[in-house]
C-alpha cells in the first residue's frame, strides 16, 4: 500500500520559525523580494483598503451632523450619518476577513499611496498647507457675510483634512506595520500560521531558486 505525499520531495530547507526570526529580517535589505514579504504586502495593502473604510465612515457621520446643524436642515445627516456608519461596519467586517486569511497567491495588489505613516504625514501636510491657503483667500468674504459662513468654511476645511487622514494617513500607517503585524498574528492565529506553513511546504520560485523568506 502506497501512502500519496501532497508535499513536493523536496522539502524546505529552513522552517517557518527561521523565516519569521525579525534578527533576519534585520540583517536583509527592506527591498529583497521574498515570498513571506510578498503575503505579508499583500495581506496589509488590502487591510489598508479597509482601514480607510473604517476612519472614514465616522468623518461621513461627522458631516452629516455638521451641515445638519449649520444649515437646520437635517437632510444631510439623515444621509451620511446612516452612510458613514454602514461604511465602518463594512470595512471592520473587511478588516477581519483580510487579516484572518492568506492572500490569494496569484493575486496581485498594488499600493499607490505612501508605505509608512510618515509618508503619508508628509503628504497631508503639504495638501493642508495648500488647503489652508485657498480657505484665507475665501475666509475674508465669508466672514462678511456672517458668523455662520466663517463656521461652514472653517468646518469644511477641517473635515476635508479628517477625511485625507483616512484616507491616507491611517492606510499608510497599516501598509507601513504590514510585516510586523503579519509576524505578530502568524504567531497567534493558529490558523493563519499553519496556512502559512503549507505555503512554505508548497512553494517553489517559478523564476529560479530565491528562499522563503525572510520577512
Amino acid at each position: 500500500m502506497t501512502h500519496h505525499n501532497p508535499f513536493p520531495a523536496d522539502a524546505p530547507v529552513h522552517s517557518l520559525e527561521h523565516w519569521l526570526a525579525p534578527e533576519l529580517a534585520r540583517i536583509s535589505p527592506p527591498n529583497a523580494p521574498s515570498r513571506l514579504r510578498q503575503l505579508a504586502d499583500a495581506q496589509g495593502t488590502g487591510a489598508a483598503g479597509w482601514s480607510s473604510a473604517i476612519a472614514g465612515g465616522p468623518v461621513l457621520a461627522l458631516a452629516g451632523m455638521f451641515f445638519a446643524v449649520t444649515s437646520g436642515n437635517p437632510a444631510a445627516a439623515l444621509v451620511l450619518v446612516p452612510l458613514g456608519v454602514g461604511l465602518m461596519l463594512s470595512g471592520l467586517f473587511g478588516w477581519k476577513r483580510a487579516r484572518a486569511a492568506l492572500p490569494t497567491p496569484d493575486r496581485v495588489l498594488i499600493s499607490r499611496g505612501p508605505g509608512s505613516a510618515r509618508g503619508g504625514v508628509a503628504m497631508i501636510s503639504v495638501l493642508a498647507v495648500a488647503l489652508g491657503a485657498i480657505m484665507v483667500l475665501y475666509l475674508p468674504s465669508a466672514t462678511a457675510k456672517g458668523n455662520g459662513a466663517a463656521i461652514t468654511l472653517v468646518g469644511a476645511f477641517v473635515l476635508i483634512l479628517l477625511l485625507l487622514v483616512a484616507c491616507i494617513v491611517v492606510p499608510s500607517t497599516v501598509m507601513g506595520r504590514a510585516r510586523q503585524s503579519f509576524r505578530e498574528r502568524v504567531q497567534s492565529n493558529p490558523e493563519l500560521r499553519r496556512a502559512v506553513e503549507e505555503d512554505l511546504a508548497l512553494w517553489r520560485d517559478p523564476h529560479g531558486n530565491a528562499a522563503y523568506g525572510p520577512l
